[in-house]
């Protein structure tokens, strides 16, 4: 028996020695430099910003609600708000609607800087009319900040890329590597007409960006578990997830109420989503998830410090601290989400048939077809019928883009720049952005929106009451202008 507990001690000794080892060679991953000075922004491009919000670039599902005038009227406000930007830099239309502009650069041999962005936004729901505090499409400027649909999501992007241009434009300067600016006009929608066209240009003249740069994740405060309000946390998507929706289907001989069947196809249907909703993908550490923790970790305070750095000891309370929250869940596995549950049109009547759309956001590595052949393992019922809801919306998980390439790094030391109380790290974008057409382009793909929020703002966005401080906008046109030069080096 004492040698027993002579082994168990010399076990725990062990493990405690490889935990103090592991946690004190837990390096800080972060690039940190000097802060450059900020641009000056004054309040006629705060002016500029807010009157975009006005025009109601609106994307519907409904293709027969499209306003094209109101997207002819956006193009002409960028003409008159950025006046360097439209008689020096190439613009071209694409596809009648989106945007493409080059900004030509000293250099020709190398491949050029794209940045993204897109025009439309998505419609209000008119049960949250007034919920807003102002009118969603009134642009309005108050306490500091500009309220409007698509201040967050994303004219502020696109707006401060082109008032960036502008600034640098009047300064004289001149990028080495050529820049892109590509601004399609249906992504909420998919974008199927604007962004997968400006990549089939890109593609046919061998036009192949660099690094491509479009909106993502956010410089967040409050919203990673263990950090601390004050600090905020610049992620930059290095992927994104896939995205597929699944039907399921149950179809009986219906009949009266007033004498129904043992069971239903409500019934039978909602047996086979409950099983799906206990059955959830499990939680990925060791995935592009996790790497966040790999850039977080080192800079959070012993003990939290301590359990990242041994991941391989606490992967179950840090799997349990991510599962408590929706938000940092999603991005450790595939997600499925019931999003449509239909069966029956009169209470006495039983119903032939009931369906219900089952969406998966897949990670790197989980297939569309897998995630089929799950849920038919999982339901296990031949009464349930499995099949795609909408098969050209599918869409696999992107390429993952490798931390230690010098864009991402650059980008890293803008975020310095420009935010140097903030820890930048890369994250897995749990949505879907315009850069799934381009993953074939290059190997670089960041989404990142330099934008200052706090977490509790996150619900704004497609939301109720969307707004951006003005000094944040203020803040993310100086990250584009340093970045603009950064691209340069």
């Amino acid at each position: 028996m004492k040698k027993f507990f002579l082994s168990l001690f010399a076990l725990l000794l062990l493990i405690f020695g490889v935990v103090l080892f592991k946690t004190f060679t837990f390096k800080s991953r972060q690039i940190k430099v000097e802060p450059v000075a900020h641009v000056a922004i004054g309040d006629d491009a705060i002016e500029r910003f807010a009157q975009s919000l006005r025009i109601a670039t609106i994307s519907w599902q409904d293709s027969t609600k499209f306003n094209d005038s109101v997207f002819f009227a956006f193009h002409t406000h960028l003409k008159n708000s950025f006046p360097l930007v439209d008689s020096i830099l190439e613009k071209r239309l694409i596809n009648k609607y989106s945007l493409l502009y080059k900004w030509q650069g000293t250099d020709t041999t190398l491949k050029p800087a794209l940045f993204m962005a897109h025009q439309d936004v998505v419609p209000v729901d008119p049960l949250s009319i007034n919920d807003w505090r102002y009118s969603p499409f009134d642009g309005k400027i108050d306490s500091g900040f500009v309220f409007g649909r698509g201040a967050i999501d994303v004219k502020c992007q696109l707006m401060g890329l082109l008032e960036a241009a502008e600034i640098l434009l009047k300064q004289g300067f001149q990028p080495q590597r050529a820049i892109l600016f590509a601004f399609g006009h249906d992504e909420e929608i998919g974008g199927e007409y604007g962004a997968k066209e400006i990549a089939n240009y890109l593609k046919e003249n061998n036009i192949l960006p660099e690094f491509i740069m479009d909106e993502g994740g956010l410089v967040l405060h409050g919203a990673v578990p263990g950090v601390d309000e004050s600090v905020p946390v610049a992620i930059i998507g290095i992927a994104e997830k896939g995205y597929v929706s699944l039907e399921l289907t149950v179809e009986t001989q219906g009949g009266h109420s007033s004498m129904p069947s043992k069971e239903s196809a409500i019934g039978i249907l909602s047996a086979a989503i409950e099983k799906i909703e206990k059955n959830p993908y499990p939680l990925e550490l060791e995935g592009v998830g996790g790497k966040i923790f790999q850039y977080i970790g080192p800079e959070m305070n012993f003990p939290l410090k301590m359990v990242f750095a041994n991941s391989w000891l606490f992967s179950s309370l840090i799997k349990k601290e991510l599962d408590a929250k929706n938000s940092t869940r999603a991005t450790m596995h595939t997600t499925t989400a019931v999003t449509i549950i239909q069966g029956g049109e009169k209470e006495n009547v039983l119903p032939v048939k009931a369906r219900a759309i089952v969406n998966h956001r897949l990670m790197p590595g989980d297939k569309a077809d897998a995630a089929h052949e799950r849920l038919a393992k999982i339901i296990n019922d031949d009464r349930v019928k499995i099949g795609h809801s909408n098969a050209h919306e599918i869409f696999e998980a992107s390429p993952v883009s490798d931390v230690n390439d010098k864009n991402f790094l650059m980008l890293q030391k803008t975020v310095s720049q420009i935010f140097p109380d903030a820890i930048a790290a890369p994250f897995l974008d749990v949505g879907s952005t315009d850069t799934k057409h381009f993953n074939d382009l290059t190997k670089n793909i960041y989404r990142f929106q330099p934008t200052r929020l706090h977490d509790s703002d996150l619900k704004r966005i497609h939301g109720t009451d969307e707004r951006i401080s003005i000094a944040a906008y203020k803040e993310s046109v100086n990250f584009f202008v340093q970045m603009m030069k950064n691209t340069t080096e």
